[in-house]
Parts: structure tokens; sequence; C-alpha cells
């Protein structure tokens, strides 16, 4: 009988024990007061993603790998055709370039001729537009617009 009562007891002991919790009810106003602090780094990320890609163009920049040989001969293949203008003529309304390269040769142009990888664009008054078309270090053609101003002497 003893026993019966004490394992009643430590029964009722445990029962009474374990529904005695206090329960912390969570509140959600700390919450919002961090909610309502200002996210300084979320709007520096939101305004960045707003703003427009940075873009690189490759064909601008210089290629650090090409040997210093390689690149004094893409420099000299550029200056390899220099052409100056000598005289315009003008017949009917259309005219004509007298060119000059380096070697003094001469070329009777109009406008659309082309001389080597030169195409005369436009015969103006003074100048003549030529575009050149030339290889880059990449392989890529490249279209270069010159002006070929008339030399008064």
């Amino acid at each position: 009988m003893k026993r019966i009562t004490i394992v009643l007891l430590f029964v009722l002991l445990g029962v009474i024990g374990c529904s005695h919790k206090e329960e912390n009810k969570i509140t959600t106003k700390g919450f919002i007061k961090k909610a309502e602090k200002e996210d300084i780094e979320l709007k520096k990320w939101i305004k960045a993603l707003e703003e427009k890609p940075y873009k690189i163009s490759i064909q601008k920049l210089k290629n650090p790998f090409v040997s210093p040989e390689i690149l004094k001969l893409v420099t000299a293949r550029k200056e390899k055709i220099s052409l100056e203008l000598v005289g315009i003529l003008e017949k009917n309304g259309e005219r004509i370039a007298l060119l000059q390269d380096n070697t003094k040769k001469g070329y009777i142009v109009k406008t659309g001729n082309r001389i080597g990888n030169i195409a005369i664009l436009e015969i103006g008054l003074d100048y003549v537009l030529i575009e050149e078309e030339e290889i880059n270090i990449y392989g890529e053609k490249e279209k270069n617009k010159r002006i070929l101003y008339l030399k008064k002497e």
C-alpha cells in the first residue's frame, strides 16, 4: 500500500509539474519595428539593378598578350597606304579627285571607286571622304572613315 501511495504521489507531482508551464507569447511588435528600419544595402542593390548594364567594347581595348613585333606589323600595315588629296576637278556637275600615295603614284577617282581596300564615299569642294577596310589584331574587318583635305599651296 505504501508503494502505491508513493507511486501515485510521483504521478500527481509529474502531472501537476508538467501542466504548469508558462507560455511566452511571441509578439510581432518587435519584428515590425525591425522591418521598419531602412535597409541601405538593399536600396543600393535595387538602384544598381535599375541602371543600364555597363558594356565594354573588346575591340577598343588593347590586347595585353600581343607581342610587340605583331603590334608593329599591324600598325605598319595601317600606315602602308597613305593617300593625300592633290586636286579636285568638276566636269558637268560631277567631281573627280586626284589622289597621290607615298610613292608619288597618282589616282584619278570618282565617288564609289575603290583603291585597294579604300573606298571613295564623297567628293566635296575641298575634301574627299574615304572609308578604309582593315583587319584588326583580332582578325575582324574594321571600317574607318577619314577625310582628306585639299592642301592649299
